[in-house]
């Protein structure tokens, strides 16, 4: 039914491919001498046998070791789990055992699996749940009352450890004896980083109470298990993989499609959707890669059926029950992602259309049809998408070519679906932002460890002791932390931390999160949550959010107090209107990790400042399209009087230089898209970690010259976690310049890169030289003039501008520079440059702002720097200081 759809659209499959299916195998667990509550579990449960790999786990596990699990979807990895937890609680009734899942869904769905598995085992234990919708008032009784307790590792973070000397938290973890942790390849980036110095906060607990729990996980498949999970925990663990996989797997089919030329995607895509539901049997599930697409779809499919409920009066969650395809993406409130997942669940949804969000180990059995917009960088991905469908049925999957430039890749290939590379479990336990937040949960005084201590009843020591293998520096900061001589870049987060640094800094992400609410009259109801840079895309002002397919236009956006202010809007759609994003790297002492020279190119590892500047958004309303510009007029109930809506953050990143970019026809911003694209088609990251963008050096260093054109890839995480230093290690780097070639020929097949351009033949010279040998080369910093010139200070000039770091990074326009008695040491007087550029009426733009000097920093090459000399008071132009 769906090939007639694609023959009448004029759809053209590419290549038609089949997964072959294979039946189990199964096997006795007679001779594994399991407690007779075991036994009635698998007896009940599983009275053909189990597979291999379930039995190799459980014998496993009766050794003690610690295990994760690496089969396929739907190959039964939870069974050992359960068993797992049976035999302890066999031989100790009074035995705990912690299982953490790493979403709150999953838990939930989980759950009631554990509580009909203890049933089947006759097994008086209770399972209990705690995330963070459960009621404060109830969490303590839950901890007394299960012998299983369920949770997220955010709730261990903010909950359970914040708590620990509770005496019913001690309890609990005395009588520890298993950890259970489901879906580990998702612990990756910041959330992973984070996590992976929670499991070791928590060993770290548990071996001061002379506790050593058992370790047992489970995860998709990725590349070099063994190393993600001793970077996650410290521990060592057998890997139960693939190899002794006897799990059944139903056949399916896959067909590539291409749209008909000039065709837009998202109205093909609504259209096939739309067929799906009305004309065939199938449930299925869409995946997308940007949270706008799952929202525009979803939006669009239910007005073709005539039920999106645009009234104003119709009731938010009445839309959710109603619509026959819903999307799905983070950061939708809690009950309406619960109400979504319940008819997820309940197969009463024609489809659903998600990001990866759905790619982690929910049950949805009913889904017989996949569709995939784009084909997924990793093979661990496309598995997890596709592992979705048909698991108890023959499946089928379409991908659809997104017009990517990996698409077109796997398009002129298709085998090279088989060939992907698999995820690697990306932790950078060496940020040294990370690493704090986690020393002052740990080691500060009154912190976890001191608590632990005095509830055993030791005495408080000046000196930080660990049995734990942290990373590298980890212990020292601990250390310095005890005796208060942290640096100055950690001295904001103390601040911000006071004495609750577990609820200061969540696991999830180092950006600061606004909250969506939408007035009506008296009444604020929640609309989501975004990162800074999702509000960027999504959010900005006067923009078109859209959240479970309603629309709403942005009003207001508060930075200060992280709000967006919506109200209800037709359904319109809006793009941003951006200028190009701005790279300053830094160059001076401290902030470069190493420089290489490959010929003529030079290519240099650095800390970066990159801001991103909105100016305004293009409005399309039916065929017609607006262009507004900042700043919007307040008559539309829309406020923003500001020339530009902007994000300036800190992170690292990898530039590269060559004297032919200076040419003026070149298109740089072409290259560095180039060398983006092969980067993840080698290195499969998440592409909202990673980013690209071209500019110029505003400073000269060294073999830097000032003007010197460069592309840069990036870190889009606050901070960084130093993602894009692989691109210059040389394995990596070998198969980028393999991948920019086949990348080239594509870009000169479809028409969009010029074969005999002056930009393509800056790229043969750019992999010319990659080809090379690197050298190691110094990036001559200047010296830092503080040094140099005694009783002089290093400052801002008046009439120039910097940022300032303790109010969101904001612009900050230089007027004077003084010593303050307030801040015993010298200030800044000036205002934000926003409020400096429109003197927009209502506003009053005389009121200056004091701010220390520590506050304010630089931007490389933009600044202009000069020395304060205390004696006389004068600041001095200093040529060549940036």
């Amino acid at each position: 039914m769906v090939e007639k759809f694609m023959q009448a659209k004029n759809w053209n499959i590419i290549e038609r491919l089949t997964l072959p299916g294979r039946e189990g195998q199964y096997f006795s667990a007679n001779d594994l001498h399991l407690s007779r509550e075991s036994i009635s579990f698998l007896d009940s449960s599983f009275p053909t046998g189990i597979y291999l790999h379930q039995k190799e786990a459980i014998k496993s596990s009766l050794k003690g070791e610690n295990i994760c699990i690496t089969t396929g979807t739907a190959s039964g990895k939870s069974l050992p789990f359960y068993v797992a937890a049976m035999e302890k609680l066999a031989a100790d009734p009074k035995a705990r055992v912690i299982v953490v899942y790493p979403l709150k869904s999953l838990g939930r769905e989980q759950e009631e699996r554990w509580i009909k598995a203890f049933d089947k085992a006759n097994i008086p234990a209770h399972v209990g749940r705690i995330d963070g919708q459960t009621p404060m008032h109830a969490r303590m009784d839950i901890l007394r009352n299960c012998q299983v307790l369920i949770m997220t590792p955010d709730i261990i973070h903010a909950w359970l450890l914040f708590h620990i000397s509770d005496k019913a938290v001690m309890c609990f973890l005395f009588k520890t004896s298993l950890v259970i942790v489901d879906e580990v390849h998702y612990y990756t980036g910041v959330f992973g980083s984070n996590a992976a110095y929670l499991f070791r906060r928590m060993r770290h607990i548990l071996q001061l109470l002379r506790v050593f729990p058992q370790f047992i996980t489970a995860s998709a498949t990725i590349a070099a298990p063994e190393n993600h999970l001793h970077d996650l925990f410290g521990l060592d663990f057998r890997i139960i993989d693939s190899r002794c996989d006897t799990s059944p797997k139903q056949a399916a089919t896959i067909n590539l499609v291409d749209l008909p030329a000039q065709s837009d995607l998202l109205t093909s895509l609504s259209e096939l959707m739309d067929y799906i539901s009305r004309k065939t049997d199938h449930k299925f599930i869409a995946f997308v890669d940007s949270r706008k697409q799952t929202e525009y779809l979803a939006s669009i499919v239910s007005r073709s059926q005539g039920k999106d409920g645009e009234d104003e009066d119709f009731p938010h969650e009445n839309h959710l029950e109603k619509l026959n395809i819903l999307p799905y993406r983070a950061g939708y409130e809690e009950h309406d992602r619960g109400l979504i997942q319940e008819r997820l669940s309940q197969g009463t949804l024609a489809g659903i259309v998600s990001t990866s969000a759905l790619e982690l180990g929910l049950d949805i059995p009913y889904l017989t049809l996949g569709i995939l917009v784009g084909v997924p960088y990793s093979a661990t991905s496309f598995y997890q998408r596709i592992g979705r469908i048909g698991r108890h049925a023959h499946g089928e999957i379409i991908i659809v070519n997104g017009g990517d430039i990996h698409s077109a890749s796997i398009f002129r290939d298709p085998q090279q679906l088989f060939r992907m590379p698999l995820s690697e479990g990306a932790l950078y336990l060496e940020n040294a932002r990370v690493q704090y937040i986690h020393a002052l949960c740990l080691a500060r005084h009154g912190g976890e460890h001191d608590r632990v201590c005095s509830f055993l009843g030791k005495k408080e020591s000046a000196e930080f002791k660990s049995k734990i293998p942290w990373a590298k520096g980890f212990s020292e900061l601990c250390q310095s932390e005890r005796i208060g001589e942290i640096s100055p870049e950690f001295q904001a987060m103390k601040a911000q931390a006071g004495e609750d640094p577990n609820h200061a800094f969540p696991l999830r992400d180092v950006e600061i999160q606004f909250q969506v609410k939408h007035k009506r009259g008296a009444l604020e109801e929640a609309r989501g949550s975004l990162s800074y840079s999702q509000l960027m895309r999504e959010a900005y002002p006067g923009s078109v959010y859209y959240y479970t397919t309603r629309p709403y236009r942005v009003c207001r956006v508060n930075v200060h107090r992280r709000m967006v202010e919506v109200r209800h809007e037709k359904k319109y759609t809006t793009k941003a209107q951006m200028l190009p994003t701005l790279v300053f790297p830094n160059l001076s002492a401290g902030n470069v990790f190493v420089g290489k020279r490959f010929g003529e190119l030079i290519a240099v590892e650095a800390t970066l400042q990159i801001r991103e500047s909105i100016i305004g958004y293009k409005e399309r309303r039916g065929p017609n399209e607006l262009s507004c510009l900042y700043p919007l007029d307040p008559t539309g109930n829309i406020y923003f009087d500001f020339p530009r809506f902007t994000r300036n953050f800190f992170t690292t990143g990898v530039t590269f230089t060559h004297p032919a970019m200076k040419q003026p026809s070149v298109k740089n911003e072409v290259i560095a898209q180039i060398l983006f694209e092969a980067f993840l088609m080698v290195l499969p990251l998440e592409r909202r970690d990673i980013h690209f963008a071209a500019d110029r050096y505003r400073v000269q260093r060294g073999l830097i010259e000032e003007g010197a054109k460069f592309v840069a890839i990036y870190d889009q995480t606050y901070g960084s976690l130093r993602l894009s230093s692989r691109i210059l290690e040389d394995r990596t780097l070998q198969e980028i310049l393999e991948k920019i070639n086949i990348i080239m020929k594509l870009r000169q097949e479809e028409g969009s890169l010029d074969k005999y351009s002056e930009t393509a033949a800056v790229l043969d010279q750019i992999l010319a030289c990659l080809h090379q040998s690197p050298e190691i080369v110094s990036i001559d910093t200047s010296p830092d003039p503080s040094d140099i010139a005694g009783h002089a200070v290093r400052v801002i000039l008046p009439g120039s501008k910097g940022l300032n770091i303790r109010n969101n990074n904001e612009e900050f326009f230089v007027e004077d520079v003084f010593y303050s008695p307030h801040y015993k040491c010298l200030a800044y007087r000036g205002m934000g440059t926003d409020f400096k550029s429109v003197p927009t009426a209502g506003t009053n733009h005389d009121v200056k702002t004091i701010i220390s000097l520590e506050s304010l920093i630089e931007i490389p090459g933009e600044s202009k720097m000069g020395l304060y000399n205390f004696e006389s008071e004068e600041i001095t132009d200093v040529k060549g200081v940036s």
